[in-house]
């Protein structure tokens, strides 16, 4: 790994190291590293090699720079990656990477978490959904960077992927655990393929990812981090999510309404029937059907990955049920 980081600080003119590289705590997919030279201190993020090695890598992740690009040109506070000798994504030794600005920020725990955050998050994601951008759904601006295709939901089949847990040693017991959950993951995907076919179709730029996670504070100042997911996609469902995870495990009311409210108050709409817009979305359900595979992975890291992942993803699952009718009470009072 040392010899990765000089080589990348050689490649790339950022100077010598003079310390060792510091893993810094990020998200499940990629690596983040902070690493200080004799020009400045940087994060480096190491991207998942196997998801850079799919055939839509490439494609994906230009667009989701050019949607970047429209986030700094609206002075969004984000922390874009730099460009070093005319792009973004590096290449080093075979290994994609992106290089920061290190910003000295840090995420908050959730008892940290005040409804003057939430407001905050609630008034930039309105923000965000209002960029004029070319979707898939309308005509593109001449010299606009096409977004490509919508891709479509892929379907999510339960007990193969239960009982190939089921199979394997290591991950036997997760297996049981979405064993014991399949009636409750059958009846949410249905009503979660149900709800989506009535949804009216809206589409505008999210950030798809904008949980506290990605939210580096320094003071009242903050930074998003984490825009390799950017793009189009239904921005009341970005909200709802958004709303529930800022509102924190123990759903404060303050938090809920101060996000949808300041969401709200800086033109943010919200059309959809509430029900519909709860059970439609589906991502803790890709999330664990994606690190159900990740729990078969030939690699230990990502086996160990996928494991975690599966508990801590069941666990929203079935928090998210027994709170529907609450979030719903809510939702409808707007």
């Amino acid at each position: 790994m040392q010899a990765l980081f000089q080589h990348i600080c050689a490649q790339l003119s950022l100077g010598d190291m003079i310390a060792a590289p510091v893993s810094l705590s990020g998200g499940y997919t990629h690596r983040m590293f902070s690493v200080t030279t004799t020009q400045g201190k940087y994060a480096v993020k190491l991207l998942n090699p196997e998801i850079m090695a799919r055939p839509d890598a490439a494609d994906n992740y230009a667009r989701a720079e050019a949607h970047e690009a429209a986030f700094e040109a609206a002075g969004l506070p984000i922390l874009p990656a730099k460009v070093i000798g005319g792009r973004k994504m590096q290449c080093v030794d075979g290994q994609y990477l992106y290089v920061f600005d290190f910003y000295p920020g840090r995420v908050l725990q959730d008892s940290e978490i005040t409804p003057a955050h939430c407001a905050a998050m609630g008034e930039v994601l309105a923000r965000i959904h209002s960029l004029e951008c070319a979707s898939p759904q309308t005509d593109r601006p001449e010299g606009a960077v096409s977004p490509g295709p919508t891709e479509e939901a892929e379907d999510i089949d339960w007990p193969p992927l239960v009982a190939a847990l089921l199979r394997d040693p290591e991950a036997r017991w997760h297996g049981s655990c979405m064993h014991r959950a399949l009636p409750m993951l059958i009846r949410v995907t249905r009503a979660m393929e149900n709800a989506s076919a009535r949804l009216p179709r809206r589409e505008a730029l999210c950030h798809n990812d904008m949980d506290a996670k990605n939210v580096l504070w320094y003071g009242s100042d903050y930074r998003i981090i984490d825009l390799e997911c950017i793009g189009f996609a239904n921005p009341e469902q970005e909200l709802l999510d958004l709303a529930v995870s800022w509102a924190g495990c123990d759903l404060n009311e303050a938090k809920f309404r101060a996000f949808i409210e300041s969401y709200r108050a800086a033109g943010g709409r919200i059309l959809s029937d509430p029900a519909d817009l709860f059970d439609s979305r589906r991502n803790h359900l890709d999330w664990l059907a994606y690190n159900a595979r990740r729990a078969l992975h030939s690699d230990m890291e990502e086996r160990r990955t996928g494991r975690e992942q599966i508990e801590e993803t069941l666990e929203k699952l079935a928090w998210d049920q027994r709170n529907r009718s609450r979030i719903l009470v809510w939702l409808s009072e707007y």
